[in-house]
C-alpha cells in the first residue's frame, strides 16, 4: 500500500452532542472493551503504513493524550498538537503542518478520531494516488439518509454534490463519508492558519475546482456521536458477555450481565448490572441495579436504588 507523509487524527472537539460524557472524557477518549474509542482510528492509521501520527487535542486535554498513550501500540510513533484555543478541524491541520508535524511533501491521511473503523482503506489509497485529487473521501454504501449527509459521485469518481440527510430520490446512488480522508500537500499548504472547519477550506474548494474524489471502500464504521450511540457500540461489542477492567472490583455475590465494568469501578454485593457501563471509579452500592445505563465519575447508584437509561457522571478529580 503506497504511504503518506503522516496521518493526522482529529480529537479536538469539545463532543457537545455527547453530553454528559463529554464532561467527563473528551469522545475520543471514552473506554471501550477493546480500549479507548481513539485506538480505532490509530490502528487504521497504523494499517495503513503511516509512520508519523499527529493527534490533535483542546477538549479535556490530558485526558485525552492519556488515551492516546493508553491506545498506542510497540512501533507506534504518535505526536499530540495540542490547541490553546479550539481551532476547528481544519485549523487543527493547519496547525499541526505551521508546527512541522506532518512533514513537508506527499499527502496526509484525515481520520476522525470518535468512531469505530474497521476499514480497507486500498481504494483511498490507490485513487488518490493516481488520480490527482485534492482531497479524496472515503465512501461507503449509505446506511441511512436520514441520518447522515450524503455524497454523490460520478462515473469518473469525482463528487459532484454533498447533499444534507434526507430522503433519497430514486435516481441517485449515495454513500456516506465515514471519516477518513487523503489530503493532498497542494491542498494542506493552502489552508490558511487560522480557525475553520473541513468542508468549508477543503471539500468545497476542491468540488468547484473539479478535484474533490470519492473513493468507494469496504469494512465497518460505527458512529459514537451521542449517549445512545457509545452504549450501542459497548453492547456490540460485548454481543451479550461482559468484560471487567483488572483494576475494578466486583462483589462475588453481585450480577453483572452484558455489561462492561470499566477502570476503577466498584460493584458491591447484591448490585446487579445490567446492558450498562461502569467506569472511571463510578460505583454501584449493595442491593442497588442499573438497567441500560452509564455511569463514569465518582459517581454512585446509592444502596437499594434503581437506575434504568440513566446517564449518571461527573467530572474526574485526578
Amino acid at each position: 500500500m503506497k504511504g503518506f507523509a503522516a496521518a493526522m487524527v482529529l480529537a479536538a472537539g469539545r463532543g457537545e452532542r455527547m453530553r454528559p460524557l463529554s464532561a467527563v472524557l473528551p469522545k475520543p477518549a471514552l473506554p471501550l472493551v477493546d480500549g479507548p474509542v481513539i485506538a480505532s482510528a490509530l490502528r487504521l492509521a497504523a494499517r495503513a503504513g503511516v509512520s508519523r501520527i499527529v493527534v490533535n487535542t483542546f477538549h479535556l486535554g490530558d485526558e485525552m493524550a492519556s488515551a492516546v498513550a493508553e491506545a498506542g501500540t510497540p512501533g507506534m510513533s504518535v505526536e499530540l498538537s495540542p490547541e490553546v484555543s479550539l481551532m476547528g478541524t481544519a485549523g487543527g491541520l493547519a496547525l499541526a503542518r505551521d508546527r512541522g508535524l506532518l512533514g513537508t511533501t506527499g499527502s496526509v491521511l484525515v481520520v476522525n478520531g470518535d468512531g469505530i473503523l474497521d476499514l480497507d482503506l486500498g481504494p483511498l489509497v490507490d485513487r488518490h494516488a493516481s488520480h490527482g485529487d485534492a482531497v479524496t473521501l472515503a465512501l461507503l454504501p449509505h446506511p441511512d439518509p436520514a441520518r447522515w449527509s450524503r455524497v454523490v459521485v460520478d462515473s469518473r469518481g469525482l463528487v459532484t454534490a454533498i447533499r444534507p440527510r434526507g430522503d433519497v430520490g430514486s435516481d441517485e446512488a449515495s454513500w456516506v463519508y465515514p471519516g477518513v480522508m487523503a489530503v493532498s500537500r497542494d491542498a494542506l499548504d493552502a489552508l490558511p492558519s487560522t480557525p475553520g472547519e473541513v468542508p468549508d477550506r477543503l471539500w468545497f474548494p476542491a468540488l468547484a475546482a473539479g478535484r474533490l474524489g470519492g473513493a468507494m471502500i469496504s469494512g465497518d464504521w460505527r458512529e459514537i456521536g451521542t449517549p445512545d450511540d457509545y452504549l450501542a457500540v459497548i453492547t456490540h461489542q460485548l454481543a451479550g458477555r461482559s468484560a471487567i477492567h483488572p483494576t475494578a472490583i466486583v462483589a462475588a455475590t453481585a450480577v453483572v450481565a452484558a455489561s462492561f465494568i470499566g477502570r476503577d469501578a466498584r460493584i458491591a454485593d447484591r448490585a446487579e448490572v445490567r446492558g450498562s457501563v461502569v467506569a472511571e471509579g463510578a460505583a454501584v452500592a449493595a442491593g442497588a441495579s442499573i438497567t441500560s445505563s452509564v455511569l463514569f465519575g465518582p459517581v454512585r447508584a446509592a444502596i437499594g436504588e434503581h437506575l434504568t437509561d440513566q446517564f449518571r457522571v461527573e467530572p474526574l478529580r485526578r
